[in-house]
């Protein structure tokens, strides 16, 4: 039995992505990173990638989370803000304890591939692409 068999299958790691990407697009700071993306979108993608990951036969068609995220600068604090949403969203939708504590273990590797210490260390998608940066609010805390 895989991970993901343990978790209840996909619908278990979609429902903990639509309560995640809930908390991260109406988050006052990292809402900035996904404009212009489709919320589905974006939910599809990680469901996908997660899937996989907790031992679904591969079916994500998408950028490894180095490739994806070399346009856009994380920081530590945002990487962590974000894995606090994920630790709330895994609560939220009954996640076991041993589940969520492998979830986030996972979800901490990859952090040396997606966050940044500069935007000098960012690379566009595409010759002609933008960075995306997004300043922390003022009085954000």
């Amino acid at each position: 039995m895989t991970f993901l068999d343990e978790l209840g299958g996909v619908p278990t790691v979609d429902k903990v992505h639509n309560l995640l990407y809930d908390k991260l697009l109406s988050h006052p700071w990292l809402k900035g990173f996904f404009v212009n993306f489709e919320r589905w979108h974006l939910i599809e993608q990680q469901t996908e990638f997660m899937s996989d990951l907790f031992g679904r036969p591969p079916m994500y068609a998408g950028r490894a989370p180095m490739r994806a995220h070399q346009h856009i600068f994380i920081t530590e604090e945002i990487f962590m803000l974000r894995h606090e949403m994920l630790f709330k969203s895994l609560d939220e939708a009954n996640i076991s304890a041993e589940h969520k504590e492998h979830w986030l273990k996972l979800d901490l590797g990859m952090k040396a591939a997606i966050v940044k210490q500069s935007v000098d260390e960012c690379e566009p998608l595409y010759k002609t692409g933008d960075l995306i940066v997004v300043p922390k609010p003022p009085g954000f805390s």
